[in-house]
């Protein structure tokens, strides 16, 4: 019977994942508890249990007196000298009881109140044992997918992946496996509650650290992580260690690594981008696969100029990528092309370049300044209809114009000289005849040099007679 009990105790403590000496001490306290329930709340009970053997021994402290009053709290003398020869009136001593005294009862309320207290040490356990697994990623079983979140499977315990942290290219099937972070442990009256996510940016810098053993081993390390999750990723890394290439190393050789990593996220692309102290560098680096021309810092703004092809790239589909850029820096970004960018600087300094230093014609010139257009700006501001009707010109020629004004504006902004055209007086002038003097008459005694090929080839006959006589 004993042996039985031993097995008992072994084979509760591996059901509820508990210590053997945490169940022996809970029996113990479970079979204390009966009996206090059987002889009162005042009675001074123990009980012994040895894991080994199985053996269970009860005592009661009882009061030796010389006529008994309660039998749950006192023994009589000539009872007592049976226990303890020693034992005289006034004494406490440990009286064994036999199991058989306890009754069904309080065997059953302890029975009860050890199956209690063993699963509230089980969630417990369970509760501490999740608890430090918080921030990792755990392997499970998908066991059950339910309207508003998956249930799965981690052996112990039942975890739960709500709808918003799966990502939207993941197929799940009951009884496959997936990989999950544990975001959050909540503690609750039926049990631990254990919360995963797939969308969370510390899953992505999990899956490098399991993949890149120079992450893992703090050769390279990540600045930074930006997600768009099931759509675009991306990871600001830098190296400790001057031999190794932070991005080739994520990479890996022909792309092997980062692939692994992409599959596991059902495909979503992970850019890795490596860091920098100087935030327009880093900037320009973030901002990839767009080619960056320029970063300007204009307050708390970052204006990135970049090439006319190359805007819709930085910007992204639905201005993904420089959504994830400016949240991988930690500053606003404002992407222009190069041409907007140019037209703004040449709005914010039109208002102070007069029209006589844009090198316009005179007569032009003139018209402008008679309709009280004084500078760039108000040339530029003006309609295509009033500076039609000022210069008098055509209105397909007040487009180019305006090209000109803003070229030339461009150029005085640049410190550049700007071309003036030279005036309409010079065109009739007799100077021009000058460059026609090339062409007069004189040059055509080149013609008659043919008398020198001539006199050649009058030269060449008496040496072919020499060969004529010789054949003769």
């Amino acid at each position: 019977m004993n042996k039985e009990i031993a097995n008992l105790i072994v084979q509760i403590a591996r059901i509820r994942n508990v210590d053997v000496t945490y169940v022996c001490e809970t029996l113990r306290a479970s079979i204390v508890a009966g009996l206090r329930r059987r002889y009162g709340p005042d009675t001074e009970a123990d009980a012994e249990i040895n894991s080994e053997t199985g053996e269970i021994r009860v005592f009661l402290a009882k009061n030796v007196v010389e006529r008994v009053a309660s039998t749950a709290r006192e023994i009589s003398a000539s009872d007592a000298r049976k226990i303890s020869p020693s034992a005289q009136p006034g004494d406490m001593i440990r009286v064994e009881v036999p199991l058989d005294e306890l009754g069904r009862i309080a065997i059953r309320k302890a029975s009860d109140e050890l199956v209690v207290k063993l699963r509230e040490a089980e969630r417990t356990k369970l509760y501490d044992e999740f608890c430090k697994k918080k921030g990792e990623i755990v392997t499970g079983t998908v066991q059950k997918i339910g309207r508003d979140e998956i249930i799965v499977n981690l052996g112990l315990i039942e975890a739960a992946l709500p709808n918003h942290e799966q990502l939207k290219a993941d197929h799940y099937r009951q009884g496959l496996p997936i990989k999950a972070y544990v975001h959050r442990v909540e503690k609750t009256p039926i049990g631990p509650r254990v919360f995963l996510s797939r969308t969370h940016p510390e899953f992505l810098r999990k899956l490098m650290s399991r993949e890149i053993p120079e992450i893992r081993e703090a050769v390279v390390e990540i600045k930074g992580i930006a997600r768009s999750p099931g759509f675009r990723s991306k990871v600001a890394v830098t190296s400790l260690d001057e031999k190794v290439d932070p991005v080739g190393a994520c990479v890996g050789y022909r792309k092997s690594r980062i692939e692994n990593i992409i599959k596991e996220l059902s495909g979503e692309k992970v850019d890795i981008v490596q860091w920098s102290k100087d935030p327009q560098i880093f900037i320009a680096r973030a901002l990839g696969p767009a080619k960056v021309s320029e970063v300007i810092k204009e307050g708390d703004t970052h204006i990135v100029v970049v090439p006319d092809a190359e805007f819709s790239i930085a910007i992204g589909k639905k201005g993904q990528n420089v959504w994830l850029a400016s949240l991988l820096c930690g500053v606003k970004i404002e992407v222009l092309k190069e041409t907007d960018y140019r037209n703004r600087i040449i709005m914010s300094k039109a208002s102070t370049i007069p029209l006589t230093k844009l090198g316009l014609e005179e007569a032009l010139l003139g018209k402008l300044t008679a309709a009280g257009m004084n500078t760039a700006f108000d040339a530029l501001n003006s309609t295509p209809e009033d500076l039609a009707r000022v210069t008098e010109l055509a209105p397909e020629a007040v487009e180019p114009l305006k090209q000109q004004v803003r070229d030339a504006t461009w150029r005085v902004v640049e410190g550049k000289p700007v071309f003036t055209p030279p005036p309409q007086a010079a065109a009739p002038s007799p100077a021009p005849e000058t460059p026609s003097e090339p062409a007069a008459t004189p040059e055509p005694a080149a013609p008659p040099e043919p008398t020198p090929a001539a006199e050649s080839s009058v030269a060449e006959e008496p040496a072919e007679t020499p060969a004529r006589t010789e054949q003769s």
